[in-house]
């Protein structure tokens, strides 16, 4: 589970600038008393992020934070472990991520929330249409939990790059070929120092870049009920095509690995940033980078240029639709909960707009769900509110696949990448290998399988 990094406040600051008005109704405090358990990353960062407001509201009721810390750890079943830790404190509020939440949703230990809501009128219009359609997605209709905030990415701009090379800004809903051909117009790295078209976490592997296109489109490249490779098609080679030949051109950024050190201790924090994001240096067309970014461009000092940003490619025939979504905190009811309606009022509250609009106060680190909350920025941050997620995720069961299987497919990409992108391979015949050798350690039988050594 990937830890969230909220935005901090303090209740009492947050109430000083809200005038408190939330405090004064009384009606429902009245109502609701004993405990619920929650689980959390930790007590101190709970407080700070949901317990301080929500206590201050319902002051009679009593909230045990179940902590995680520790929970966690390299070479251990994960899953296991925090399935075995619901399974034993027996929580009232489950904290999930979107792994956790599809496993959970589908499995039963999940109470609805579709009466709960209907019966207090809550407001769904105002809560970001993208969010609430993945919840129902992966609750076959039914809504099983709700998420204060989400992650997304977008593709930032240097206003200045654009404007010197006389080339248009980039534009909402591109398609991916469009965005390639636009970082391709910036190719200078004869320049002094060069200048590239574009940037971000997926091109630093070829691979992930081109089954993040793929997915924009709805393509899968493996499916984990059947276990059957379907990489070798006309629509994958096409985008594996495209990608390769990106890279061998060398539009994109690619990072020197000694800039890639860990800064000295005592640098400066602009230093620091610098490194961590080759974009602010000044010499990058586009980034793609999430949410937290506009913190970092806009607490830079002296940055040299103006930025903006658009949503995502998409597929054209879908433009509604992306695939950079992520949801890392989801708040649901155990079905097992000891109070279901004072943990349905710690939900309802946490995802409301008066809970957003005082979050929301302090620096950006995510997106809050509610749309009353949207950051007031003169940029278009509008842009990560535009897509909606696809209809299922490219990756959905992934977990699903034998521990042996991840670790050779992970060996055979980086094989056969290497060769299509020294021009040694085609993406026809590179996507032939990749599908044939997979398929062929997928079909391994049981007993053929390397047994790892015990640490």
């Amino acid at each position: 589970m990937k830890k969230v990094m909220l935005l901090g406040f303090v209740a009492g600051l947050a109430c000083t600038a809200t005038g408190c008005t939330w405090m004064s109704d009384t009606r429902e405090q009245d109502k609701l008393s004993g405990s619920i358990k929650v689980v959390y990353w930790s007590k101190n960062s709970f407080m700070q992020n949901y317990g301080n407001l929500f206590s201050a509201k319902y002051p009679d009721l009593a909230v045990e934070v179940l902590p995680l810390d520790g929970l966690y750890k390299p070479q251990q079943d994960n899953k296991k472990a925090f399935d075995d830790y619901v399974q034993l404190h027996n929580p009232d509020v489950l904290l999930l991520d979107s792994e956790q939440f599809e496993r959970y949703a589908g499995s039963g230990k999940l109470k609805a929330l579709d009466a709960d809501m209907k019966k207090d009128a809550y407001d769904t219009k105002g809560y970001y249409s993208g969010v609430l359609e993945y919840l129902k997605r992966a609750g076959d209709g039914k809504i099983y939990g709700l998420a204060p905030y989400f992650n997304c990415e977008a593709v930032f701009y240097n206003k200045k790059l654009f404007a010197e090379h006389g080339i248009p800004f980039p534009e909402n809903k591109m398609s991916w070929n469009e965005l390639i051909l636009l970082s391709q117009r910036f190719s200078k790295q004869n320049e002094d120092p060069p200048v590239y078209g574009l940037e971000g976490r997926q091109l630093t592997n070829p691979f992930i870049f081109a089954t993040t296109v793929g997915a924009s489109y709805g393509l899968k490249y493996l499916d984990p009920e059947s276990k059957k490779m379907t990489l070798n098609t006309p629509e994958w080679t096409k985008i594996f095509k495209l990608v390769a030949e990106a890279f061998q051109k060398g539009n994109f950024y690619k990072a020197d690995p000694a800039s890639s050190q860990s800064p000295s201790p005592g640098s400066k924090r602009d230093d620091v940033l610098k490194q961590q994001y080759p974009f602010l240096h000044g010499q990058i067309a586009m980034t793609i980078q999430g949410v937290d970014f506009i913190d970092v461009l806009s607490t830079m000092s002296g940055l040299p240029f103006e930025w903006d940003l658009v949503t995502m490619p998409v597929d054209q025939s879908n433009p509604n639709s992306g695939n950079s979504m992520s949801l890392n905190e989801i708040f649901s009811v155990n079905v097992n909960s000891q109070n279901p309606t004072a943990s349905w009022k710690f939900i309802e509250y946490v995802n409301s707009d008066a809970f957003a609009r005082i979050m929301t106060k302090s620096t950006l680190k995510a997106l809050p769900a509610r749309l009353s909350a949207m950051p007031k920025e003169e940029r278009n941050v509008k842009a990560f509110y535009e897509l909606i997620p696809p209809n299922e995720s490219m990756y959905k069961n992934f977990d699903k696949l034998p521990d042996h299987f991840l670790m050779t497919f992970d060996s055979i990409i980086n094989e056969e990448m290497e060769k299509l992108l020294k021009g040694k391979s085609t993406a026809e015949t590179a996507l032939q290998q990749i599908e044939a050798r997979s398929q062929a350690e997928l079909d391994k039988p049981k007993d053929e399988i390397p047994v790892a050594p015990k640490s």
